[in-house]
C-alpha cells in the first residue's frame, strides 16, 4: 500500500551565493586543512559560494557529481603528487572544474603535472599567489560582457522558450508595480547587511549605499557594480526569487530609468549592438541546432555598439578548453519591439561608456545566421522581438489573470504561492494585515477575512493543518459575521475546511463542509463553472480516500467535464482532473489508464512548470508507485528517487509529502528484499508522521502497518503483530467497515499467524479479509488475489494439497488478467503452485510452473538475485525427479 499526499508547492532551484564558485582543497593530510586555511581565503569569500576540504579522491569525486551550476577552483596538495595520473583523469572528465592549482613548498615537482590538462595554471608554493589567481579569474568572468544573464534557449520543440522566462517575467511585472516605502527599501539593506555580516568591506559599501542613494541615478549604481548590484545581478542570473523580491526597489528604480532614456530616443533609427559571451561546450552543441528559434536574457542586458569591445570579452572562453566564445550582433528596430533601452553615456558610473546600451530585463531575440570565425569563436546574427511562442502566450495571460490581486502585494502573495513559496507568501500577506489598519471599514473586514484565509491555504500547503484550521476559523467568524450565508465566500473557506479535516482522516465532517460549500456553489446567481470543479473534485478525494471509489470517479468525471469546455486540454489546469483519474485508476487496477494520464500531466507540466517545480516531484511519485504495483520495482525506484531529488531542493517542503516519498521507497527495498533500508525509511516516515498528525490518523496507521510487513519479512513475528494490531485499531476507529484498508490489513495479520503456523488462526483472518473485500462496492482484484494466494499457503502449510491447489489457481486467474506476464507477482504464484504439485506427486506439471517461475524473475530481477537463483535450483530439483532412472 502506499500513500498519496499532494503536493502543492514548488520552488526555482537558487544560489545563496553572490557567485557561483567552489573553492575545493585536496589534502591527503587532513591535520593540514585547518581553520588557518580556509581563513587564508576571507579576503574573496564574497565572491564564492562556499570552501570544500577533502582528502580522500573518491570522496572528493563524489563531490563533483553533485556539483550542477557552480564553477570549481580545485587546489591539489602536493600529498596527491604520487596519483597524479588519476586526478589527471578526473580534472578532464569533470566539466564544472573551471581551474586547478597546485600547492606545493617544491617547485620542482611541476614535471610531473605538465602538459597533463589545459585546466592546471601551475605549481604555486604560497597560498596568497593562488587566491590572486583565483580572484582575477573570478573578476574576469564578472565583466559585464560575459555570462551574466540566465539564457532562455528553445527547447526541443522549435521556437518555444521555457517556462522559467514566463514566471521569471511575471515576478518581474508585479515588482515593476509595487510601490516601495522606506520600510521596503530598509528591508533590502537589511538584508543586504544579514548577507554580508562577516565581510566589513561589504557593509561599509551597503552603509555608502543607503546613505547616497537618492543622490545618484540608479543606472549609476548599477553600473558602479556595488555590493546590492552584485546579488540583484546574481538574484536575475539564478532567477532567485526570494532575492529579486528583496532587490525589488532597485530593479524597479534601474527599469524606470531605462525607461525615461528610453521615452526620449528617436524610434525610427535601426542599430546595431554586440555581446561578448561564453557558453560549455555541451550548452553550444544545443544551441547551434536552434536557428530561427528564440533566444532571451532573464537579466539587464549589458551591451556595446562597439565590436571589439564585445570581442575582447567573447575571446577569453579561449582560455578554457570547456567553452565557446560567442560574439552576438544584435540588430535593433524600435519600431518592431517596444522593450526599453538606454544609451549610457550620460548616466553610467564609468566615464568611458559612451558606448554601452543596457536593455530591460527578458528582452528577447530571434536567432540567425551562425558563423564560426576561429578556433571556439563563433559569431551569431540575433534580432529584438517581441515574440513569444504561442503556447506560452496563453499560459502567460491564463497564469497572469489567475495571479492578479487587489493590490501588487496581493499579485506577490498569489505569485508566491503558486510558485511554492509558502513562508514567503506569508510573510507578504502578514504585511498586507500591517499596512491595513482601518478595523471599522467593511471593505478592510472583507480583505482582512480573505487574508486570513489565503494565511490558512499557505499552512495547508505546508501540511501544518492545526494552524491551516485556525486561520480558516478565523476567517470563517468575520464572514459569518458580515455576510449572508449563500455568500461564495463563506463557500470557499468551507470548502478548505473540508479539505483539512480530510487530510486530517475525518472524512464524516469533511463531506459535511464540501456538501456546504456546493450548496452555496449551486444556488450562486452567478454560477461560477471553475469553482463548481474545485468543488466536484474534492468531493471526489473524500470519498476516495473512504473508499467509495465508484462515488469518487462520479464526481471526477463531473469536474472534468466542466474543464474539458473551459480550457484547453494541454492546459495546466486539467492537471487536477488528469491527476485525480490517474490516482482513481491505480487504485482500481488498471494501471495502463493511470499511467496514460499521469503521462499527460508531465507532458503539460515539463511544459509550464519550472524543473524542481514540487508538482512534478508528487507526479513522479505517483508514476513510480504504477511501476511498483506492476511489478517493475527498477523503474519505480528510480521515479520515486527523482522525487525525492526534487523535494532535497526545497528550503521548506511540505514534511508529510516528504514522509510520502520515504514511505514509498521503503517499499520498493522491501519488496526487492532490502529490509534494513526498507525500515530505516519507514522509521523516517513515521518520525515526521508523528509530529505532524494526530495519533489516530489512518496514514500513521499505513506506516505502521508497512513497518509490520518489514518485520514480518525479517522473521520477526511478535514485533509485526505489534505494529499490525496498532493498525487494525486505528482503522477500525476511522474508516468504514468495508474500506479495503480493512481488508489488508486482516490480510497481513493473517499472514503472521501463517508463519507462526497457527494456521487455524490465520485462516480466520483471511476469511475476514474475504468477506470486507465481497462486502465493498468495488474489489480490487489484486487485493483478493492476494487473499487466495495466502489462504493457498495455509492450506499447503496443512498438506491440503487440492484445496490449496484450487486458491493458488484462482490466484492466477486473476493475475493473468490484470498483471503483465513478466511481473514477479505471477512467479511468487507460479512457484508456490509447484510445490504444492510435487508434495501432490504432481511432478511434470509442477516443473512447468516452476519454469515459467524462474523465466519471470530472470527478467524482473536478473538472474543473480536470490529469488531467481532459489527459484532455479528448485527447478533443477525437479528436472532431475524427471529424469529415467537408469
Amino acid at each position: 500500500m502506499t500513500k498519496y499526499t499532494s503536493i502543492n508547492k514548488s520552488i526555482i532551484n537558487s544560489s545563496s551565493a553572490t557567485e557561483n564558485y567552489i573553492i575545493i582543497w585536496l589534502d591527503s593530510d587532513i591535520n593540514h586543512t585547518n581553520e588557518n586555511t580556509k581563513n587564508s581565503f576571507h579576503s574573496i569569500k564574497h565572491m564564492i559560494n562556499s570552501f570544500e576540504t577533502f582528502n580522500n579522491i573518491d570522496e572528493c569525486s563524489n563531490y563533483f557529481k553533485t556539483i550542477n551550476n557552480e564553477q570549481i577552483f580545485l587546489i591539489i596538495v602536493d600529498s596527491f603528487d604520487q596519483q597524479h595520473s588519476h586526478l589527471n583523469n578526473l580534472i578532464k572528465e569533470t566539466i564544472q572544474i573551471n581551474s586547478v592549482y597546485i600547492f606545493s613548498n617544491d617547485p620542482l615537482k611541476e614535471k610531473s603535472w605538465e602538459d597533463e590538462s589545459k585546466k592546471i595554471k601551475g605549481i604555486f608554493t604560497e597560498i596568497k599567489s593562488i587566491i590572486n589567481v583565483i580572484e582575477q579569474n573570478i573578476n574576469s568572468s564578472k565583466q559585464k560582457y560575459s555570462t551574466t544573464s540566465i539564457i532562455s534557449m528553445v527547447d526541443m520543440n522549435f521556437d518555444e522558450l521555457h517556462p522559467s522566462y514566463m514566471y521569471s517575467k511575471l515576478l518581474i511585472e508585479i515588482i515593476l508595480k509595487i510601490n516601495y516605502d522606506n520600510k521596503a527599501k530598509k528591508d533590502s539593506f537589511d538584508y543586504c547587511r544579514k548577507y554580508y555580516a562577516d565581510d566589513n568591506v561589504m557593509l561599509k559599501a551597503i552603509d555608502e549605499f543607503e546613505q547616497d542613494y537618492q543622490n545618484h541615478s540608479p543606472i549609476w549604481w548599477y553600473t558602479k557594480e556595488s555590493s546590492i548590484y552584485i546579488l540583484l545581478k546574481n538574484a536575475l542570473m539564478t532567477d532567485n526569487i526570494d532575492m529579486m523580491i528583496k532587490m525589488g526597489f532597485f530593479i524597479r528604480d534601474v527599469h524606470q530609468n531605462i525607461k525615461n532614456i528610453y521615452s526620449q530616443i528617436d524610434r525610427t533609427v535601426k542599430f546595431i549592438v554586440y555581446r561578448g559571451h561564453e557558453m560549455l561546450d555541451v550548452d553550444f552543441d544545443k544551441f547551434i541546432k536552434y536557428k530561427g528559434g528564440l533566444f532571451s536574457f532573464h537579466g539587464f542586458l549589458s551591451t556595446s555598439t562597439n565590436q571589439e569591445t564585445a570581442l575582447n570579452f567573447a575571446n577569453t572562453a579561449k582560455l578554457y578548453d570547456n567553452k565557446i566564445g560567442i560574439l552576438f550582433e544584435m540588430n535593433i528596430d524600435p519600431l518592431m519591439c517596444s522593450i526599453p533601452f538606454a544609451s549610457l553615456d550620460k548616466t553610467s558610473y564609468y566615464l568611458e561608456a559612451e558606448n554601452e546600451v543596457l536593455f530591460a530585463t527578458h528582452s528577447i531575440f530571434r536567432i540567425g545566421d551562425m558563423n564560426q570565425i576561429d578556433d571556439r569563436l563563433w559569431k551569431v546574427n540575433l534580432t529584438l522581438t517581441c515574440d513569444m511562442d504561442e503556447q506560452l502566450k496563453i499560459l502567460t495571460y491564463h497564469i497572469r489573470n489567475e495571479i492578479q490581486g487587489i493590490t501588487p502585494w496581493h499579485s506577490l502573495a498569489t505569485f508566491l504561492y503558486k510558485m511554492g513559496k509558502y513562508d514567503e507568501a506569508i510573510e507578504i500577506f502578514n504585511r498586507i494585515v500591517e499596512v491595513t489598519n482601518d478595523n471599522d471599514n467593511e471593505k478592510f473586514m472583507t480583505t482582512l477575512s480573505s487574508t486570513y484565509n489565503n494565511i490558512g491555504l499557505m499552512y495547508d500547503s505546508m501540511g501544518n493543518y492545526s494552524d491551516a484550521l485556525s486561520w480558516y476559523e478565523k476567517a470563517l467568524e468575520i464572514q459569518s459575521n458580515s455576510l449572508p450565508s449563500d455568500h461564495p465566500s463563506l463557500a470557499t473557506v468551507y470548502d478548505n475546511i473540508g479539505m483539512v479535516y480530510r487530510s486530517l482522516g475525518d472524512y464524516t465532517t469533511a463531506l459535511s463542509y464540501c456538501e456546504k460549500t456546493l450548496e452555496i456553489r449551486l444556488k450562486s446567481s452567478s454560477l461560477d463553472q471553475i469553482s463548481l470543479t474545485n468543488v466536484y473534485s474534492n468531493i471526489g478525494m473524500v470519498y476516495e480516500s473512504k473508499g467509495d471509489y465508484s462515488n469518487a470517479l462520479s464526481y471526477y468525471e463531473k469536474a472534468y467535464e466542466i474543464q474539458k469546455s473551459s480550457f484547453p486540454l494541454d492546459h495546466p489546469s486539467l492537471t487536477l482532473s488528469y491527476n485525480n483519474f490517474g490516482g482513481i485508476y491505480s487504485l482500481m487496477g488498471n494501471y495502463s489508464n493511470a499511467l496514460l494520464y499521469y503521462t499527460k500531466i508531465i507532458e503539460i507540466q515539463e511544459k509550464s512548470l519550472p524543473s524542481y517545480h514540487p508538482s512534478l516531484a508528487f507526479t513522479y511519485n505517483n508514476i513510480a508507485h504504477v511501476y511498483q504495483l506492476m511489478g517493475k520495482y527498477t523503474i519505480s525506484l528510480s521515479y520515486y528517487e527523482e522525487s525525492l531529488k526534487i523535494q532535497d531542493k526545497i528550503s521548506s517542503p511540505n514534511q508529510l509529502s516528504l514522509a510520502s516519498t520515504y514511505n514509498n521507497i521503503g517499499l520498493i527495498h522491501r519488496f526487492i528484499g532490502n529490509y534494513p533500508i526498507a525500515l530505516s525509511y519507514f522509521e523516517k516516515t513515521l518520525l515526521i508522521e508523528e509530529k505532524s498528525l494526530k495519533s489516530d490518523h489512518p496514514s500513521l496507521a499505513l506506516t505502521f502497518n508497512n513497518l509490520g510487513t518489514v518485520y514480518q519479512s525479517m522473521k520477526e513475528y511478535s514485533t509485526a503483530l505489534l505494529y499490525y494490531k496498532k493498525t487494525l485499531e486505528i482503522w477500525q476507529k476511522t474508516l468504514p467497515s468495508n474500506h479495503s484498508s480493512l481488508a489488508a490489513i486482516h490480510n497481513n495479520m493473517g499472514s503472521v499467524f501463517d508463519s507462526m503456523d497457527d494456521y487455524k488462526q490465520a485462516l480466520s483472518y483471511y476469511e475476514k479479509s474475504i468477506e470486507i473485500q465481497q462486502a465493498s462496492s468495488f474489489t480490487n482484484h489484486l487485493d483478493l488475489a492476494s487473499t487466495y494466494n495466502n489462504i493457498g499457503e495455509a492450506y499447503r502449510s496443512m498438506k491440503d494439497y487440492p484445496n490449496a491447489l484450487s486458491y493458488y489457481q484462482k490466484t492466477l486467474e486473476i493475475e493473468q488478467k490484470y498483471l503483465s506476464s513478466t511481473n514477479p507477482s505471477l512467479a511468487f504464484t507460479m512457484s508456490n503452485m509447484a510445490v504444492a504439485l510435487e508434495a501432490n506427486n504432481q511432478y511434470e506439471e509442477a516443473y512447468e510452473y516452476a519454469e515459467r517461475a524462474v523465466d519471470i524473475f530472470c527478467q524482473a530481477f536478473g538472474p543473480n538475485h536470490s529469488q531467481t537463483i532459489v527459484n532455479q535450483k528448485y527447478c533443477d530439483q525437479l528436472r532431475q525427479k524427471l529424469l529415467p532412472v537408469n
